[in-house]
């Protein structure tokens, strides 16, 4: 069956459903301006209200316009975000997507939706706004300037993006050339990505087999762009919990998140602007007493214990063997 999704549909499309605008920038706001986007679910507003607030509190001198593109959204969330925008004088954007045209999309893993693909239209909304903007999940927060992207020369290329050595990847996905990058972080160029058809190619893949894939969005992009892209230095900070490592964003991307636990001084810090959003606050430095969480509870007691605080260690020892046996007994 021939692809619907043509270069003629999203031309006319109502991608959205809903759209709310916040806007709170001064007219005389002569700041340079930089336009992020971010697509998320409803549970995921707080780890982008303590993302969006460390790029506010971060980077005083740039103008900013936030584009949230969801599936849904509690009334709360959407109250906070407007409040966001009006205490920082900026922009936020609220769409809330049209999602019947993503359901023949795979997921990868089980914790996934169907909302990282929506990063795949945003080019399409985005060009009634600017000519480049910056995508970023939201389980970052920002430590340094990001005016260098203000002077990124993408050469004629639709994406700047961080490049990973993954041969094993590469070869399972059969791509024609070596170069693999996050789609997590990508500096887009608008009109490029529409002359190259980038959206129009990745919803190609809608209906293929789901074992031709490691990953969701990532995968799809990189088989379409096939290293027709610019690769950037990398910019996170203490990657790998490598604390020698500078950089202006902490990406907390491995299986501990500082929306469960509390490990370290980043994690700590990431809940640092999540107490000064307008979200609330999660003053408990534990996980949820649940059994997928039993591993968290043996290091935040190995963290107690090289800080000396015997008591807290033990009723984390305490929680990990109670939740490693339920985990067991599950299954």
């Amino acid at each position: 069956m021939a692809n619907q999704f043509t270069t003629e549909y999203f031309e006319h499309a109502q991608l959205y459903t809903e759209k709310h605008e916040f806007l709170y920038k001064e007219a005389t706001d002569t700041r340079d301006a930089i336009h992020i986007c971010h697509n998320i679910n409803d549970p995921f507003f707080p780890p982008l209200g303590a993302e969006i607030t460390s790029i506010l509190e971060t980077n005083k001198d740039i103008s900013f316009s936030f584009y949230v593109f969801v599936d849904s959204y509690s009334e709360k969330n959407k109250i906070n975000l407007e409040k966001t925008a009006q205490k920082y004088k900026c922009n936020i954007y609220l769409y809330v997507m049209d999602m019947r045209i993503y359901q023949n999309f795979h997921i990868k893993v089980k914790r996934f939706s169907r909302v990282t693909y929506i990063r795949i239209v945003m080019p399409w909304i985005m060009r009634k706004y600017t000519k480049q903007y910056l995508y970023l999940d939201s389980d970052m927060i920002c430590v340094g300037s990001l005016r260098q992207f203000l002077t990124t020369d993408l050469e004629g290329k639709a994406i700047g993006a961080l490049t990973y050595h993954t041969p094993d990847r590469v070869a399972f996905l059969k791509m024609k050339q070596d170069v693999y990058f996050s789609d997590g972080l990508m500096w887009i160029d608008v009109d490029e990505w529409i002359r190259e058809k980038i959206t129009e190619q990745v919803f190609s893949y809608q209906g293929a087999d789901p074992h031709r894939f490691k990953g969701q969005t990532q995968d799809l992009i990189n088989l379409v762009v096939e290293g027709n892209m610019k690769p950037i230095p990398s910019l996170f900070h203490h990657k790998n919990k490598d604390f020698s490592i500078q950089g202006i964003l902490i990406h907390y991307s491995g299986r501990d998140k500082p929306w469960e636990i509390v490990l370290d001084a980043d994690d700590e810090l990431w809940r640092h602007y999540l107490d000064i959003s307008f979200w609330d606050s999660m003053p408990n430095p534990m996980p949820p007493k649940t059994p997928e969480f039993y591993h968290s509870f043996k290091k935040l007691g190995q963290v107690y214990g090289k800080k000396g605080q015997t008591i807290k260690k033990l009723e984390c020892y305490f929680w990990y063997a109670i939740l490693k046996i339920g985990k067991k007994m599950k299954g």
